[in-house]
């Protein structure tokens, strides 16, 4: 993984939003594998099961990782449609895998699969599509 790679993974991971979440990388040296997160704090809902507003920031945060690796150094990629399906409650407590993977990359669109599974269920799939821009 190259420094700028590794920066810019390590930036994402910084934002606030995911710092209160309480993401971070499932493996450091390889962003593209993966985001983990508690079941906790700001990702609870009042019926004490994961928030679909906290799975979906991680999510598309997690499909940025994968996406990352493709593009060139002054590009960035913004999410501009996210499809989710919850299957399952994420419980109190349980800590979330997301792993993503691109079905292809055009030169303006990145297309993303990513899945969120707890212990050994499927919690939520998720279709993203990111436009790619310009870092100005």
């Amino acid at each position: 993984m190259t420094d700028s790679l590794a920066e810019r993974a390590a930036a994402a991971l910084a934002i606030p939003l995911q710092v209160a979440l309480e993401a971070r990388a499932a493996d450091p040296a390889d962003p593209t594998a993966g985001v983990v997160f508690p079941v906790l704090g700001l990702a609870i809902n009042p019926g004490g099961t994961l928030h679909a507003g906290a799975l979906g920031a991680i999510m598309e945060l997690t499909g940025f990782l994968a996406l990352l690796p493709l593009l060139d150094p002054a590009e960035h990629a913004v999410t501009h449609h996210i499809s989710t399906q919850i299957l399952s409650p994420g419980r109190q407590g349980e800590e979330v895998h997301v792993t993503a993977a691109v079905e292809r990359r055009t030169r303006r669109l990145g297309f993303v699969t990513a899945t969120a599974v707890a212990g050994n269920r499927l919690v939520a799939r998720s279709q993203i599509t990111k436009s790619v821009i310009e870092i100005r």
